[in-house]
This record gives C-alpha cells, sequence and structure tokens, in this order.
C-alpha cells in the first residue's frame, strides 16, 4: 500500500505535461486520499507551496480525473468516503495552517502564498461532496474543526464552506448558525473583516 500510495502522491503533486490516466481502481481514490491527508504533513512536505497548490487545483478540479469525486460516488462504500472527508481537517491543520499565510483571499490581499488559493477555495470546489446528502453530518463536523483552527485563512476557507452550505441546503441553516455564532463568540480578536465574513456566511450570502 505504501507504494502505491507514494506513487498516486507523486501523481497528483509532480506536474507533468500530458499526464496519462490514473491506473488505479476508483474505488481505492478515498483511502488514498485519507491516507495522504492524515499524514500530510509528513507526506507532502517535500513538494512546493507552487507545487502544492497545483496539485490540490487538480485533485480538486471537476474534470478528468475528479478524485475527490469519488467522495461523492454512491457506488463505492460510505466508511472509506466519510474517513476521506474526516481527513480533511488534518490536511488543513498539518499543511494549511503551517504552509499559507494569514492573508484573507476574499479581500485580494497582497503577499499571500501561492497555496492561499486552493485553501481558500477548498470547499468552492467541493460541492458535490458538500451537498452529498450521505456525507454532510460528516462534513458539517469537519468545517466545524476546519473553523477553530487558529489560522485566518483556515477560518476564512470554513467559512466559505459553511456559507456555501447554508445557503445550497437550508435544513442546515440553525446548526451552520450556531456553529458561527460559537466560533464568534469564543475566538476573541479576531479581524473585522473576517467577521464580516462570517456574519456574511451566517446569512448565506457567499458567492
Amino acid at each position: 500500500m505504501e507504494a502505491i500510495l507514494q506513487s498516486w502522491i507523486d501523481y497528483v503533486f509532480i506536474d507533468q505535461t500530458d499526464k496519462p490516466e490514473w491506473a488505479g481502481p476508483r474505488e481505492q481514490i478515498p483511502v488514498l486520499i485519507s491516507e495522504t491527508f492524515e499524514r500530510s504533513g509528513e507526506l507532502l512536505a517535500k513538494f512546493s507551496d507552487e507545487q502544492l497548490d497545483q496539485g490540490f487545483w487538480h485533485l480538486l478540479s471537476e474534470g478528468p480525473p475528479q478524485f475527490m469525486g469519488t467522495l461523492a460516488n454512491e457506488t463505492i462504500p460510505l466508511e472509506p468516503r466519510l474517513r476521506a472527508v474526516r481527513s480533511i481537517a488534518p490536511l488543513f491543520e498539518q499543511v494549511m495552517a503551517v504552509r499559507s499565510t494569514s492573508h484573507l483571499s476574499h479581500l485580494d490581499d497582497k503577499g499571500a502564498s501561492p497555496l492561499n488559493s486552493a485553501c481558500y477555495m477548498w470547499w468552492d470546489l467541493l460541492r458535490l461532496v458538500l451537498c452529498s446528502t450521505s456525507l454532510v453530518t460528516q462534513v458539517i463536523a469537519t468545517l466545524h474543526r476546519q473553523l477553530v483552527i487558529p489560522h485566518d485563512a483556515c477560518r476564512e476557507s470554513a467559512l466559505h464552506g459553511i456559507g456555501h452550505l447554508r445557503r445550497d441546503s437550508p435544513q442546515y441553516q440553525k446548526q451552520l448558525s450556531g456553529i458561527i455564532d460559537e466560533f464568534l463568540d469564543g475566538t476573541p480578536g479576531l479581524r473585522t473583516e473576517l467577521i464580516a465574513y462570517a456574519e456574511q456566511a451566517r446569512r448565506g450570502e457567499l458567492l
């Protein structure tokens, strides 16, 4: 498994022109995602911020090979897909919070790390996963865990995801608004701009 994992990581994060199609079975992808993200601080350390950003966009792409799209694929057993959703939190804790800068992407802050781009757009590009009824409980738990990471770019990314989920899935509005209120009440010293963004997310106004 370790050899397959390393091969898959290199496939995703090492830029290659005209990459061949990934030859492994689709049902194995959620496991590879989980194994990578759960140990991402170690396994992705060899890549530059630019390589990571490019690789994450490749991973999140809605076009082929749709790696993250396998998480919403109901023909794949549920538990590996739930584990993959859970593993997003350690990715943000071990990589995004360590290597992204604290710039806020919705303000187009200058001087941000290349990695901030994927960090900010993460849940926007995971709409199929975000709105999957079989995954939603774990998605909400993962967003909640991400929101309390003490890093503004990770907080902004979580709020971005919560805002979209709140708008697209009205049945979870009360729960999601409660998570945002808990975050605002329990996190002193937040930037004014981040507070305003959180309030937009609570109202479901984020694009």
